[in-house]
């Protein structure tokens, strides 16, 4: 081939087919809703932010973004089933339609395909635009059946998930309250990590087979005059992960949570305590030698701390987090995956990922009598998780008859209010004194 040959020319955008319009997009979903109502079936809403990465160099010399979105939403049916629909909302946003779902993980997958998809620039003939997008996300019935609900619930959600280092996220049922309810907590929030005004309960773990508690999980607590019973820990964590507090907020926990054990310890009761990790810690280098450091300072066995690590953090930085799992477990601690089954993982992910516990999501433990589909769930996790020589937790046991069923099906441990609410540490520590030999 000659020097002076010339390149390949980029694609024209008139290969890309036309987006479909936004009225044609809320017709399906309104027919699609409609169905899924009938027939007791799910759907899904996305919305896709495209945010451009550069922006300024778009503004001085790049193509037209019809051209860029037209080329996007192409790209993006080419990631998707046949069945599922893609609209162009703005000129920066796409919604996405997933009608006839069997599981609500499916949307988590098809979100992780439509972020890879765009992970190359879009490039024609007028230039090329780099993109950094995010997702939220919706399901019908879980948040609700009506299509306008719906495309509220994805948009709080993408808001969200613009802070969120997987950059997509899943709508919570109280966001949309939260928004408004906390808006202007972070300045509080970072005096309160100073102050040591956060509080810690801690809701215990018994073994299934003797009764017998083996542990206790600390939640964060918060009390604010923004709400009689104080600001919820999912809004806690948003808050910090927004303002760049997660690091400080997570140091606080884990000392927080450590000081308490050596407490109990130096009384003679060494109780193993579970702390959970945002997704943004995940990726944070310095976290094996803070929980090294941290351990070492209050003098805990490294084996009575379980660090919980949630399932859609791990996955959407899989070789990441190997990496900072692996440096952990190097530390000593156990390491579990919390609310399994509310993401996608898959069996060459729990494979590689250095796993203690597996901890089932509350739904599914807490339907599993009225719904056989989520008692087929859990039975499928917990064979799964004695698989791999993992533990495996219930979460969610909120009637005696769960746990007794969960206890059927050889699940090792569980959690939840039948067997007691989250407590002050004073509080916890009398119920294990009558409940830390078995039950």
């Amino acid at each position: 081939m000659s020097a002076t040959t010339p390149p390949v020319p980029p694609p024209k955008v008139a290969e890309a087919a036309a987006p479909e319009t936004r009225e044609a997009l809320l017709r399906l979903l309104d027919r699609e809703s409609a169905i899924a109502r009938a027939t007791e079936g799910r759907l899904a809403v996305l919305i896709l932010e495209l945010r451009r990465v550069d922006r300024l160099h778009a503004l001085l010399k790049g193509p037209d973004p019809a051209m860029t979105l037209a080329l996007v939403v192409d790209r993006l049916r080419k990631a998707l089933r046949p069945e599922d629909r893609v609209a162009a909302i703005g000129e920066e946003q796409v919604c996405i339609v997933l009608p006839r779902l069997a599981h609500p993980s499916q949307a988590v997958l098809a979100a992780v395909k439509l972020l890879r998809a765009l992970d190359r620039p879009i490039v024609h003939e007028g230039g090329s635009a780099v993109l950094r997008p995010c997702v939220g996300i919706a399901t019908l019935p879980e948040h609700g059946f009506d299509p306008a609900e719906l495309l509220m619930a994805a948009d709080i959600s993408r808001h969200i998930a613009e802070t969120r280092e997987e950059g997509y996220h899943v709508f919570q049922g109280d966001e949309a309250v939260e928004t408004e309810v906390y808006r202007g907590l972070d300045l509080d929030l970072e005096r309160a990590i100073r102050a040591n005004e956060l509080e810690l309960h801690y809701q215990p773990l018994v073994e299934l087979a003797s009764g017998r508690a083996i542990g206790a999980e600390a939640l964060l607590r918060w009390k604010h005059a923004q709400g009689p019973d104080g600001v919820p820990p999912l809004t806690i964590v948003g808050i910090a992960e927004r303002t760049g507090l997660i690091g400080s907020l997570t140091y606080w926990v884990l000392n927080a949570a450590l000081r308490q054990a050596a407490e109990w310890k130096a009384s003679g009761r060494a109780i193993r305590l579970s702390v959970n990790l945002s997704v943004s810690t995940l990726t944070d280098r310095e976290l094996p030698a803070v929980v090294d450091q941290s351990i070492k300072t209050w003098g805990i066995d490294p084996r009575d701390l379980m660090l919980e690590i949630a399932e859609s953090s791990m996955i959407s930085d899989a070789e990441r987090s190997v990496a900072i799992l692996t440096r952990l477990k190097g530390v000593g601690v156990g390491l579990a995956i919390d609310d399994f089954g509310s993401g996608f993982s898959s069996l060459s992910h729990l494979k590689r990922f250095p796993i203690d516990e597996l901890k089932i999501d509350r739904p599914y433990v807490s339907g599993m009598i009225d719904d056989p589909g989520n008692r087929a769930l859990v039975r499928s996790a917990i064979d799964l998780g004695h698989h791999f020589g993992m533990r495996v937790v219930g979460e969610g046991v909120d009637r005696p008859e769960v746990r007794e069923a969960l206890a059927a099906l050889g699940c090792d441990f569980a959690q939840g209010n039948a067997i007691s609410p989250a407590l002050p540490a004073a509080a916890l520590r009398e119920w294990w004194a009558v409940h830390g030999s078995g039950a």
